[in-house]
């Protein structure tokens, strides 16, 4: 009677008895925060810009049978030498060097995820989310400023190991510009799961 009550104590917090990572998939109930760093290895629409790595924040919790997400990507683009007679979407014409940008994305969604207790990790998903882009220009530049929508999947395989995931990521994004802009990037990282504060499930509840 003894031995069994400690394991059904367990069954109870949806904690294993052996041990290892909870499988509590409740709402809300935890908060994964990840750091990556990612490259872009495909780009249609930025040509004159070569883009420099990534940095990116990601904070996920359980929600359905998946996983809600929230990204944070801070990227530098460097402007490339002798390109003239580009014009921007406001009808200013630019002669000579590009102006460098730098790109900060906010993106939010939702992913499936496999069980929690799994030693691999394997997810995707789909994010909408905007694109804010500062270019090296004077502050009283017209266009200096803007933002666009983007929007697109991803795919994630990590490795489990108890609160700590490291993974490697594929992301597909458009950016919804006329003329279209695409990217293709791959990043690695690894997130940290903590249990999520009461008043933090009181606000997302």
């Amino acid at each position: 009677m003894l031995a069994i009550l400690p394991a059904a104590h367990a069954q109870e917090r949806n904690v294993p008895a052996t041990g290892g990572t909870s499988v509590d998939e409740s709402p809300f109930s935890t908060l994964r925060i990840g750091l990556a760093g990612g490259l872009t290895f495909r780009d249609r629409g930025m040509s004159s810009w070569t883009p420099g790595p990534d940095v990116r924040m990601t904070v996920d919790t359980p929600y359905g049978h998946g996983r809600l997400r929230l990204d944070l990507t801070w990227q530098d683009w460097t402007g490339r030498d002798g390109v003239s007679g580009l014009i921007d979407t406001e009808g200013n014409r630019f002669e000579g060097d590009l102006p460098d940008v730098r790109t900060f994305g906010v993106l939010a969604g939702w992913g499936w995820t496999n069980r929690e207790d799994a030693a691999v990790l394997l997810e995707a998903g789909w994010m909408l989310g905007n694109q804010f882009m500062l270019f090296d220009l004077p502050s009283n530049t017209p266009g200096r400023f803007e933002s666009e929508i983007q929007t697109g999947p991803w795919f994630r395989l990590g490795r489990v190991l108890g609160p700590v995931r490291f993974f490697s990521e594929v992301r597909a994004v458009r950016m919804l510009t006329r003329p279209r802009w695409d990217q293709v990037v791959v990043s690695g990282g690894f997130s940290w799961e903590v249990s999520t504060p009461g008043w933090i499930r009181w606000v997302l509840r």
